[in-house]
């Protein structure tokens, strides 16, 4: 089977936080929340305790900001690592290390589908993510598993919140098992849902399998970086974080510079 191997490609690793990492628990809704969440029911780390985090586990220091951005959407670093490889900044695959409280990558909406039905059966330089305001668009909660399909990311560490829930994708894994360490992006035949009347019966659907992509998945207190990132991206998430989280963004800045 065809696999990114760990050491086969030109490594640049990219650290990705979402700040809703560092809350005292997670939202979670099938559609994304109105406005904040609340300060009372909601309470972040303090501003000591996540840098601390940031510089000790991450390899972050505020005497050399590395380049990113800061991004209020987490949808917005798709975005961004877009136009670095246009520009030739970034170069696929790259490497990501995902700090967030959700895997992002599309469990709850239609992605999956188009992935495996249309986007997948082109060819990889005819891939088109798709925007709008459709079940299956691009946003904050799929970003993740286009870039995928679009084989930029060769390596994809998630580390996740303590309280997390299993939301990765189990369809886009090995085995079709969300424990099995590989991602396997798989096309369909177009319309295999057709007539299923229990969608796990597509594990014994025939499918054409990319390239595997390994992928670690490690608990906020067990992660410690070997190296330091070459970019990091700090999203702010208003819709998933509470007002309380806004001083301790700014404060991020300070371990950014523009890419």
């Amino acid at each position: 089977m065809e696999r990114y191997g760990l050491h086969d490609f030109p490594v640049q690793r990219i650290l990705d936080i979402d700040l809703d990492f560092f809350l005292d628990r997670i939202f979670y809704g099938h559609d994304e929340p109105q406005g904040r969440l609340s300060s009372r029911d909601y309470i972040p780390d303090t501003k000591e305790t996540i840098l601390r985090y940031l510089i000790e586990r991450c390899g972050l220091q505020e005497s050399e900001p590395l380049p990113g951005a800061l991004c209020e959407h987490h949808v917005e670093v798709f975005d961004h690592w877009e136009a670095m490889l246009q520009e030739g900044v970034l170069s696929a695959p790259f490497e990501v290390v995902h700090l967030d409280a959700h895997a992002d990558m599309g469990l709850g909406n239609l992605s999956c589908l188009y992935i495996a039905e249309e986007m997948l059966a082109q060819p990889l330089e005819e891939r088109e993510v798709p925007g709008g305001n459709d079940p299956w668009s691009l946003n904050n909660c799929n970003f993740l598993i286009y870039a995928l399909a679009l084989r930029w990311i060769g390596k994809l560490t998630y580390v996740h919140h303590p309280e997390w829930k299993d939301d990765i994708q189990w369809m886009h894994m090995k085995d079709f098992s969300t424990t099995s360490g590989i991602i396997q992006l798989k096309q369909f035949e177009p319309g295999f849902t057709d007539g299923l009347e229990d969608f796990m019966k597509i594990k014994d659907l025939p499918f054409r399998a990319e390239p595997e992509i390994p992928m670690e998945v490690v608990e906020r207190k067990d992660y410690r970086a070997n190296a330091k990132p070459d970019f990091v991206f700090i999203t702010q998430s208003p819709n998933y974080t509470p007002p309380t989280m806004d001083p301790i963004f700014e404060k991020m800045g300070c371990l950014i510079v523009d890419w």
